[in-house]
């Protein structure tokens, strides 16, 4: 045993010397590490069409997203103006359709959007350019866009329903939900319901699939959450990607512990905003949840288990360089210990909604397939429930 175990600390060990004192991790008593800097390399695991898809990312795609909003009106100077927030999203809108990223995914997933209004909530329906596929033609996929229930809307939702539409061969539709700072919650969980019960008169529930990506999966989570409290049908299967399911961090209502998971601190020290062990001040929710109510199954329903047991299949998708990899871990150990059908998939290299924002990268494709897949094999073939 000791022979073996000598082995691997020298295979460990053979690139480099072993670091200085000085220069080792030092742990305090209460389990906090002070990590010495260190350079980290692409994981190795990322092939020669991935890496060149990477670099084009910090090149070409990364920088517009820094961009595309210039010109616009400041969305949080004007919000208390329901109007003129519109107008600064539609103008944020058009500047992302002008980017590489945006025609690149495009030209990709060619698809039909179209904008109508279900319910009262603008929504954009998207059907691959070949037609929905024989067997999805009685199935559906309601798309939750992510951006931190304040952005995305009607152009971050575009990218993260055409690829599914396109690889998958579902219609898709992205509701257009409110957000802050116009609005605070359960506004967007309010729009959310209102277009899933909307399709209820068209589609078999078991037929529906529920997605989102960040923020998205926060509200795919509630949205589901809400439907068990008020004993309504639930969809057959959903998607949690970019996050997990909403658990309260200590005792503020409205304050999550993705933020402050051990992959948050990794992944902030990563990108050059390292976070201090103890916060400046105390937390409080901001934002959409500024002022939600404690114990709120529909604001964080990973606080409730009762809840919980009873979620329909579920996917879970992250990296292990997304912030957010902590909560979807947490998520997925909670929904397997609770008997819930979970698949975990997660990439090497790939940061939060990487596989959302680079049709170059491989990656993204290999994603989009295992979303597809699972809808595939786990939503009923849908008889409608309409003449």
């Amino acid at each position: 045993m000791r022979r073996g175990l000598l082995a691997v600390v020298l295979a460990l060990t053979t690139e480099s010397a072993l670091p200085a004192e000085e220069e080792r991790p030092r742990v305090e008593a209460d389990g906090t590490v002070h990590v010495p800097a260190f350079d980290l390399p692409e994981s190795v695991y990322l092939g020669d069409e991935s890496r060149a898809a990477m670099k084009y990312f910090r090149e070409v795609y990364g920088p517009e997203f820094g961009t595309f909003s210039r010109g616009c009106p400041n969305l949080f100077e004007v919000g208390d103006d329901p109007e003129a927030a519109r107008v600064a999203r539609d103008c944020i809108a058009e500047g992302y359709y002008r980017t590489s990223v945006y025609k690149d995914t495009r030209a990709k997933h060619p698809v039909e959007i179209t904008a109508t209004t279900i319910a009262g909530v603008y929504t954009e329906v998207f059907v691959p350019e070949g037609g929905v596929a024989d067997a999805n033609k009685k199935r559906l996929l309601i798309s939750i866009h992510g951006g931190g229930f304040s952005i995305g809307a009607r152009y971050f939702s575009h990218t993260e329903a055409m690829q599914v539409a396109d690889i998958g061969g579902y219609k898709v539709v992205s509701p257009d939900y409110r957000m802050a700072p116009e609005f605070k919650h359960p506004a967007g969980l309010e729009d959310v319901i209102a277009v899933y019960k909307s399709m209820l008169e068209d589609y078999d529930p078991g037929a529906i699939g529920i997605y989102g990506c960040s923020a998205g999966a926060m509200l795919t989570a509630q949205t589901v959450a809400y439907l068990l409290q008020h004993e309504l049908p639930l969809p057959g299967a959903i998607g949690l990607f970019c996050a997990g399911i909403p658990m309260t961090d200590g005792d503020t209502p409205g304050v999550f512990k993705m933020g402050r998971s051990e992959s948050a601190f990794l992944v902030s020290a990563i990108n050059g905003f390292p976070r201090p062990v103890e916060p400046s001040g105390p937390s409080r929710a901001r934002g959409y949840f500024e002022g939600v109510s404690a114990d709120d199954p529909l604001v964080a329903p990973g606080d409730h288990d009762d809840l919980l047991a009873r979620f329909p299949p579920t996917v879970l998708i992250s990296g292990t360089r997304d912030f957010a990899l902590g909560g979807v871990l947490a998520s997925h150990r909670k929904l397997d210990g609770l008997g819930v059908e979970a698949d975990l998939h997660v990439w090497e290299g790939l940061g939060h909604a990487t596989f959302a924002f680079n049709p170059r990268l491989p990656e993204s494709d290999e994603v989009h397939e295992v979303i597809a897949r699972f809808f595939d094999e786990h939503l009923s073939s849908g008889a409608s429930v309409s003449p």
